[in-house]
């Protein structure tokens, strides 16, 4: 954990319900303290600093803050919980994460290498696609605004953060100056060019331990930003010329933070229409040596390639459609779609994979999965289709219900059986831990929220619906929702309740019953919306109205509902798996053409089909 300084005279001992445990830090604008709610939660706490106190501009600013975090609410970015005045001075309260920061972790141990350096740069990319998606440019991304939690790095601090369209229109010197792009540094507004630049000097200092543009004057650094190259010849390829791309001089020539990921992901050897222009020999080489490298097998990108998720995740979140075009292949038929991670990988052959689900351990996806007539769990990385952990002995009964859900900082599935009996277990550890007998035979299982912390909501064949808190191991909620047994189960983060699927539809929504028939599956599109699969089609519903917006050929297979690269999508599965874009309608593209799906799972922006007794998984940031 880290480390707190006790609490001085004169500092809170309580906001907003959270008790205050020490400080963690300062910044420009206030003072961070750890918090801790009734329920035994922690919380970040960032109170304005006192002599600020009283001046609107300030206070105005501060609160800001949170709304624009909350615009942003994707992963490898924390999470704002709820801001406010107590007792006149304002606060923010935002998810904690356990870990140092950049800077401190780089300083006390030296330059980051291998996985490790690249699960930074990729899950720090990664924060900047979903930050610019919401429209947002950070203007102050560096080391320490950048903490390494035990799930990976997420990027802090939007207290200076500006909407796009403001921060075009009024130039002001925002930043830090080891940090700042040459246009910062200028006077001119910063874009999210501005970003990447930064971007590009932060994970430069991961990879060489020192700052890019040296630690001497000020005035000496920002000119060596305005005109001086900087040292890469640490930095390994292909990331040295990703950075090098990121680091020109003219905005306009760098490329945006999507373009970094699709090149890290190998998608592309150059850059795409609309950014920098394709010329020799003034092109990056690393740029295209990174690409032709990710292609031939690192695939590292997955390690942070998922920008938001709606199934799967009970956590906040605030989308914008990116609003682009389908994406069409010869004689205007659907072009394949999305980006295969690796081999096939899964049980042997002939095996019937009857649960799947997606998370990420140690900074890198993950698939875990168990066979219809088998009581393992199995947890492979699926960009090289490799196993990395079992559970052999997962209960008496076969697993029905699979959810990988983060608790305390670590990946941990959680099951039921035929059984009715909800387990659960940390990947890495040696045996499963604690069990609840929820209900008397099978169940369903969706991950949710339980007062900001992770819980599971499971329906039973009775029509119960049960809530377990994961952090105090509690039945915290129970209720008959349903006349018969629950079919399908989703959270609504919006509503903070489950939406439940039955043999007649979907009931938990405020207008009533929607859908008509058995439904497969739901999930709640964050929105006030939800996807409800009956038979082989999806439709999409007002919760508030029951109006009934669009719907989709789904198939027979699996449904599931994710979202990345700036769109909501819905996925289907059947001959092949196909995929729209669940705001617009528009088919998208498929996967696995020709290939019987019995199954799939979605979650961080990828999807995992199971065809017969193999699995294959693909990244569906962009088009391949």
């Amino acid at each position: 954990m880290v480390e707190l300084r006790p609490l001085r005279s004169g500092e809170p001992r309580e906001v907003a319900g959270y008790r205050l445990l020490g400080r963690l830090g300062d910044g420009g604008q206030g003072s961070v303290f750890l918090g801790r709610d009734a329920d035994g939660g922690h919380a970040a706490v960032k109170v304005l600093h006192p002599r600020l106190l009283g001046d609107e501009r300030a206070t105005r600013r501060f609160l800001r803050e949170s709304v624009t975090a909350a615009k942003v609410a994707g992963s490898r970015t924390a999470r704002i919980y709820g801001s406010g005045l107590a007792e006149g001075r304002p606060y923010i309260v935002s998810e904690f994460i356990d870990g140092p920061s950049l800077h401190d972790l780089v300083f006390d141990g030296g330059p980051l290498t291998g996985a490790e350096l690249e699960r930074l740069a990729v899950g720090t990319i990664t924060a900047l696609t979903a930050v610019h998606g919401a429209g947002i440019v950070h203007r102050d991304l560096k080391p320490s605004n950048v903490l390494m939690g035990q799930d990976g790095p997420r990027v802090i601090d939007f207290g200076i953060a500006r909407d796009m369209d403001l921060s075009t229109t009024a130039s002001s010197v925002v930043g830090t100056p080891g940090y700042m792009s040459p246009e910062q540094i200028a006077g001119e507004s910063a874009t999210s060019a501005s970003d990447v630049f930064s971007w590009a000097s932060t994970v430069g200092f991961a990879a060489t331990g020192q700052p890019l543009f040296g630690r001497d004057s000020i005035p000496a650094v920002m000119n060596r930003i305005l005109h001086a190259e900087p040292d890469l010849r640490e930095v390994p390829e292909p990331l040295r010329g990703v950075l090098r791309a990121c680091l020109a001089k003219e905005a306009g020539a760098r490329p945006s933070a999507d373009d970094v990921l699709a090149w890290l992901a190998g998608r592309t050897a150059a850059a795409p229409r609309g950014h920098a222009p394709r010329r020799a020999p003034h092109e990056p080489r690393g740029v295209r040596a990174a690409a032709s490298e990710a292609r031939q097998g690192m695939r590292w990108a997955a390690a942070g390639v998922g920008v938001l998720v709606v199934l799967g995740v009970g956590a906040g979140m605030f989308w914008r459609n990116a609003g682009l075009p389908a994406v069409e292949g010869q004689n205007g038929a659907p072009a394949a779609f999305g980006v295969e991670l690796g081999p096939e990988f899964g049980p042997a052959s002939g095996a019937d994979v009857a649960a799947m689900a997606i998370g990420h351990h140690k900074g890198a996806p993950v698939v875990a999965y168990a066979e219809r007539s088998g009581r393992s769990i199995e947890v492979w990385d699926p960009r090289v289709g490799e196993p990395l952990d079992r559970l052999p002995d997962a209960g008496p009964t076969p697993v029905r219900s699979l959810v990988l859900i983060p608790v305390g900082g670590r990946q941990t599935a959680v099951w039921t059986g035929t059984d009715g009996i909800v387990r659960r277990w940390r990947i890495g550890d040696a045996r499963p831990g604690v069990w609840h007998q929820v209900c008397r035979s099978e169940a369903r299982l969706a991950s949710g929220q339980w007062r900001k912390q992770p819980a599971v909501v499971i329906g039973c064949p009775d029509g119960q619906v049960v809530t377990l808190d994961l952090t105090s191991n509690r039945i915290v909620a129970s209720d008959r929702l349903a006349t018969g047994p629950v079919t399908a189960l989703a959270w609504d983060e919006s509503t903070g309740k489950a939406l439940v699927g039955t043999g007649r539809g979907l009931v938990g929504a405020p207008a009533g019953l929607l859908g008509k028939g058995e439904v497969r599956s739901v999930a709640a599109l964050g929105d006030g919306r939800a996807a409800v699969t009956t038979g082989g089609s999806t439709a999409v519903y007002d919760l508030d109205s029951g109006a009934f917006e669009r719907g989709f050929s789904t198939g027979a297979a699996d449904v599931g509902v994710t979202a990345a690269g700036g769109r909501r999508m819905i996925a289907g599965g059947g001959d092949g798996v196909t995929v729209w874009n669940a705001d617009r309608g528009e088919r998208l593209g498929d996967l696995a053409p020709g290939r019987k799906v019995t199954g799939l799972a979605v979650g961080d922006g990828l999807l995992v089909v199971a065809t017969g007794s193999r699995l294959q998984a693909w990244s569906l940031s962009s088009t391949g």
